[in-house]
């Protein structure tokens, strides 16, 4: 998973609320966010994303439900600003975070 071809993509949700996630050049969605009430505020997470993407003491990993290893990226302040999909290890989980620290710096936003 390179940098080439990696975008944000901000759209509306069926809530009217404004999300964004990460892709990268294959199509596969590598973190997601919450729902924001302005496209603006979608935006500015964004940004927030690639302050924050470097730093390895962003990345929180957990274990949902049904046991599989996800993680979220969380602002200085502790508040999630994004979230990795679900995997079957810690290891996919690592390389997920390590797909997010490359993609995030240089994608665009669409």
């Amino acid at each position: 998973m390179g940098t080439a071809g990696s975008r944000f993509e901000v759209f509306a949700g069926k809530n009217g609320k404004f999300y964004f996630r990460l892709k990268v050049q294959s199509g596969e969605i590598i973190l997601s966010s919450q729902g924001y009430a302005l496209r603006s505020s979608a935006r500015r997470a964004i940004q927030s994303i690639r302050d924050h993407a470097s730093d390895a003491a962003c990345y929180v990993t957990k274990k949902n439900k049904a046991g599989k290893t996800f993680f979220n990226l969380v602002a200085r302040n502790s508040k999630v600003i994004g979230t990795g999909q679900s995997y079957a290890s810690p290891q996919g989980a690592k390389k997920g975070i390590e797909a997010v620290k490359r993609a995030a710096a240089k994608a665009s936003i669409v």
